[in-house]
């Protein structure tokens, strides 16, 4: 079974059944042609035989006789290495000389057209032998005698088997000899053709496993798109390795100083004597903590996005209208904190294809940017219109030279807030906009002046 299941032996067993059925069939049509070629030179001693038995035939007062001298056949016998019985038959169907219970003509039996002869020739058996019998007719008219006489010569098959036997040894042999030739030939081709294979197969066995640098291609035109297509998925690994390692080194940065801060605020708290001092360290550190449970959410919500990235999952029809309004009314008591007019404006209904937790983050983290980094008194507008959301403030914006930091993870702009974050909100839009395969655009808001954040699905997925 470990043979069968490797290359070579699936293709040693493809090339050799093929070929030892040909062998039996070359075997059996060389053996079939060996009995034909030797049935064909022994009648044609048999015909010799009944010939020279039918010479002998006279006419003596009136009367067909036959005179076989016994030399003759046992001349033919020695030759032959086979028994040998005759029988003449008189034109009356009498006798005249030999057997006379040889197996006569059968039926169905036809004349030789090989020989220029009256001719039968037959196989039967007789005395528990097989025998072959010629059945010569050879026409009679002397002295008032006319007529056909038919005389029967017949031998056993031992020099026809035997010659029959020597041609099917000498074709299995040969046969043998080739099939064996051409399998041993096979094995060496493909253990000369697999070689880079194995070769391959041993730099990779031996690779470090941080090691993902490109497999040299192989000599096979068959087997470049394999070693292309598993080069280029090293490649994806690479970046998808170097992006988690990004994102882990960033995410520990990023959680490192909060937690610092907190260590400080607990130190600062338990070296003061002072209440007044617990007090404003403890709003501190629920500060802190805020700012830690905030940046650990979006951290999950980032690293769950990339988590699903290729995966083919069956997207649902949701309504994105109403869960632009639900994050409107979710956003509401930030907005009005900061004296912010939020409003919603455009379709009643909007029907896309997608993950509907999924929108409502992308909405939540476009709302909450908005809001946060718009000013005191100030506007942001969300808005649906032929599936094209739009969320707008009259903030400060963000230039065109920042927009590609701004989407960058952790990537947070200098434009004098205080306001608290980890730069992951744009990042993770920008991920959710990938798979659902719609398309963002960052540009500055015609009506409001600020941020303008344009997210475009695909018609088949409206």
């Amino acid at each position: 079974m470990r043979f069968i299941h490797s290359l070579r032996g699936e293709l040693l067993v493809w090339l050799g059944i093929p070929l030892m059925l040909l062998w039996g069939l070359s075997v059996y049509t060389h053996y079939q042609s060996a009995l034909h070629a030797a049935n064909q030179a022994y009648d044609r001693s048999l015909l010799a035989s009944a010939r020279t038995v039918a010479e002998r035939l006279v006419v003596r007062h009136q009367q067909l006789e036959v005179d076989v001298p016994w030399v003759v056949l046992d001349s033919f016998e020695r030759n032959m290495n086979d028994q040998l019985f005759y029988q003449v038959l008189s034109p009356e169907g009498k006798t005249l000389s030999g057997y006379d219970d040889l197996p006569p003509i059968p039926p169905a039996s036809q004349l030789s057209d090989i020989y220029p002869a009256l001719v039968h020739f037959y196989d039967a058996r007789y005395h528990q032998q097989r025998i072959r019998v010629a059945a010569l007719w050879q026409p009679v008219s002397e002295a008032g005698v006319n007529g056909m006489a038919l005389v029967l010569v017949a031998e056993t098959l031992n020099s026809r088997q035997a010659f029959a036997e020597g041609l099917l040894r000498t074709a299995l042999l040969s046969q043998s000899f080739l099939v064996l030739i051409t399998l041993l030939l096979a094995g060496l081709m493909l253990r000369r053709v697999l070689r880079p294979l194995r070769r391959l197969s041993r730099i990779v066995l031996k690779r470090d496993g941080s090691e993902l640098t490109p497999l040299p291609s192989l000599p096979w035109s068959e087997l470049q798109p394999l070693i292309i297509a598993f080069n280029r998925y090293l490649e994806r690994l690479r970046g998808l390795l170097a992006r988690q390692d990004r994102f882990s080194a960033d995410a520990a940065h990023q959680l490192r100083t909060p937690l610092a801060i907190l260590k400080t605020q607990v130190g600062v708290a338990l070296s003061s004597p002072r209440p007044e001092q617990w007090q404003e360290s403890l709003l501190g550190m629920r500060h802190t903590l805020d700012d830690t449970i905030l940046l650990t959410d979006r951290l999950l919500q980032l690293a769950r996005i990339k988590a699903r990235h290729g995966e083919e999952e069956p997207l649902a029809r949701v309504d994105l209208a109403a869960i632009l309004r639900d994050a409107c009314f979710s956003s509401y008591t930030a907005a009005r904190n900061k004296h912010i007019d939020l409003g919603y404006e455009g379709d009643e209904k909007g029907d896309v294809y997608g993950d509907g937790v999924l929108l409502g983050e992308l909405c939540a983290n476009l709302l909450d940017n908005a809001i946060k980094y718009t000013p005191v008194n100030g506007t942001v507008t969300a808005r649906l219109q032929a599936g094209i959301v739009e969320i707008e403030d009259s903030g400060p914006g963000i230039s065109d030279r920042d927009q590609e930091k701004a989407l960058q993870p952790f990537s947070r702009l200098d434009h004098g807030s205080l306001q608290p974050g980890a730069g992951i909100g744009l990042a993770l839009v920008q991920d959710i906009c990938v798979w659902h395969s719609a398309t963002m655009t960052l540009d500055r808001s015609p009506l409001l002046g600020g941020l303008r954040v344009t997210i475009n699905f695909k018609p088949d997925q409206r």
